[in-house]
């Protein structure tokens, strides 16, 4: 541990066993003084801003009878990314340590004017440095001093909401996954990953920082969280409620945002030996995993989710209760989960704007389920489908593609097509209007200055992909049995996106009657012009999300 000796104004470094010191809690400037700039001897320290802090610091720490101080601007060398996570991963125990906390809140006048609405109580750092030290002392913007800690706890209570006993260096096991969450909800951080490293200490945890992982370091924090408590508060969360945020998504939360309104949530389970305790959870790259009583909703209950006909939901019970004056001793809260875009055993949660109570009196079946951690990386590209609405998504995995003589002329329909992905995406468009890949055959010229007039004739192999809606479906068994592939070879032609729906009239339709109720993968061959093509479709998994994959393949006859 690095502490800056007061008397002397330089750093020393100390294996274990520290010497008492005090501590500096404050929020960033613009022109702070950094562990690099402390022993640069061409910049003049006391003419920066910053500086006035620490130097009121030391002047603080020795009236106080202390020699040390640590500040966590001076005292990280942060160009070392191994110092950084030690001392990200320390810095609640550091707190908790120090002889005294003092809390510098520059935005705070004379006589405590602004504290309430002090941006020190909005900074996601300053969450940890509040609750650890055992000693805290507010000065405001001229070093005058506010109040302690201990003398102010209502008052800070009201502003924070954070549990008094937390405040008063109560063990925070005591205290829900959720609560504690919920006091960061309405905090800030410069860069989104501290937005889960400041939280380490709390939940006392430690994880390597990898500052670039954006957000993701929020579910790294949950798959700690769920390996190290027991406790299903993590799961009680809910979106603000706008259209974009009530999509399916994973059980994670994205942010302690979600947690605003899950402070009064706490663990339960069963009370009796005689009763069965709740499974474990568990993590693994397949997702979460639980095993709960769980409700499967009828047809119409589960289609006014907005999820569509013919998909499974099931409403799981968890392992925690909100506590409150209107309190049901039996009552629990829960989610809704959906089965992923097809068949398996990967489920999505959906509407997170709401915690339905489970009424934990009624009896149902434990049942196993995996869900998605977050949102499916593939959610934006692939759409639901449904009997009704059906939608669909065909990848085009592999395509005839280097030194084959045909390339990819056109799709249709063109405003349907991602090419960036190569995909098929937006409405169902019946069995009558397929999506259309065509293939035109390429000319090899012996100058580089000849091209290929693109209205000239030419050969075409088309392959036609299409689902078939069914008139009766099953839960999640639609996707699998109604799709359907054609091709077609066209000698001589000009074709275009714009006049294709001619050659689309000439399909087979008993043919795609016939193979649309097949079960299972469905491939269809053409000859043409000494070439095979064959276009092989099936149902594949691709992180998580079901996708109708198409594998077209050309050889030579």
């Amino acid at each position: 541990m690095r502490l800056l000796n007061c008397r002397t104004r330089t750093l020393e470094y100390f294996l274990e066993d520290p010497p008492q010191y005090a501590i500096l809690s404050h929020m960033w400037e613009t022109d702070e003084i950094t562990f690099q700039l402390l022993h640069d001897e061409a910049v003049y320290h006391e003419s920066k801003e910053s500086w006035y802090k620490i130097q009121k610091s030391c002047e603080q720490a020795l009236k106080d009878g202390l020699e040390y101080l640590w500040a966590d601007t001076l005292c990280i060398d942060k160009s070392s990314s191994s110092e950084l996570s030690e001392s990200i991963n320390s810095m609640f125990k550091w707190y908790r340590d120090s002889a005294v906390c003092y809390a510098y809140l520059s935005d705070v006048l004379p006589d405590g004017k602004g504290f309430e609405k002090s941006r020190w109580f909005s900074r996601g750092w300053t969450l940890q440095e509040l609750i650890a030290p055992g000693e805290l002392r507010f000065y405001g913007r001229y070093w005058d001093f506010i109040g302690l800690k201990s003398t102010m706890l209502d008052r800070l209570h009201s502003i924070t909401a954070i549990d008094p006993t937390a405040l008063q260096g109560g063990n925070l096991r005591l205290l829900s996954v959720a609560q504690k969450m919920s006091w960061a909800s309405k905090r800030q951080t410069t860069r989104p990953e501290d937005m889960a490293y400041c939280l380490l200490g709390i939940f006392n945890i430690s994880m390597p920082m990898i500052y670039g992982e954006g957000s993701r370091a929020f579910i790294r924090l949950q798959e700690q969280i769920v390996r190290e408590y027991d406790d299903q508060t993590l799961f009680a969360w809910v979106t603000k409620g706008h259209k974009e945020d009530d999509q399916p998504t994973g059980v994670f939360a994205t942010s302690p945002d979600a947690f605003g309104y899950s402070a009064n949530f706490y663990p339960c389970q069963p009370r009796w030996s005689n009763e069965k305790q709740f499974d474990p959870i568990t993590v693994s790259n397949r997702g979460v995993q639980f095993f709960a009583p769980a409700r499967k909703l009828d047809s119409r209950d589960a289609e006014s989710l907005g999820i569509g006909r013919g998909y499974e939901v099931f409403h799981m019970q968890l392992a925690c209760k909100e506590v409150g004056f209107a309190m049901k001793p039996r009552l629990r809260a829960g989610i809704y989960l959906a089965k992923r875009f097809g068949t398996g055993n990967t489920w999505s949660r959906i509407r997170p704007t709401q915690l339905p109570p489970f009424e934990s009196w009624e009896k149902y079946e434990t049942r196993g389920f995996f869900a998605l951690k977050e949102r499916s990386p593939l959610q934006h590209l692939v759409l639901r489908g449904s009997s009704s609405d059906s939608t669909a998504a065909f990848w085009a995995r592999t395509m005839p593609t280097g030194a084959w003589p045909y390339r990819l002329a056109f799709t249709y329909p063109p405003h349907c097509w991602d090419e960036k992905n190569n995909m098929f995406r937006g409405q169902h468009l019946g069995t009558q209007e397929p999506f259309v890949l065509g293939f035109r055959k390429s000319v090899m010229y012996d100058t580089v200055d000849e091209t290929q007039d693109e209205k000239s004739p030419s050969s075409y192999f088309l392959v036609f992909l299409g689902i078939k809606a069914p008139e009766q479906p099953q839960a999640g068994e639609w996707s699998k049995q109604h799709t359907w592939c054609q091709v077609k070879y066209v000698e001589q032609a000009v074709l275009t996106a714009k006049n294709v729906d001619l050659v689309i009239q000439s399909l087979d339709k008993g043919a795609v009657t016939a193979m649309s109720e097949r079960r299972g993968d469905k491939q269809f061959l053409c000859e043409g012009d000494g070439w095979i093509l064959k276009c092989y479709v099936q149902l594949e998994v691709v992180c998580g999300q079901h996708l109708f994959c198409a594998d077209i393949h050309l050889r030579e006859t």
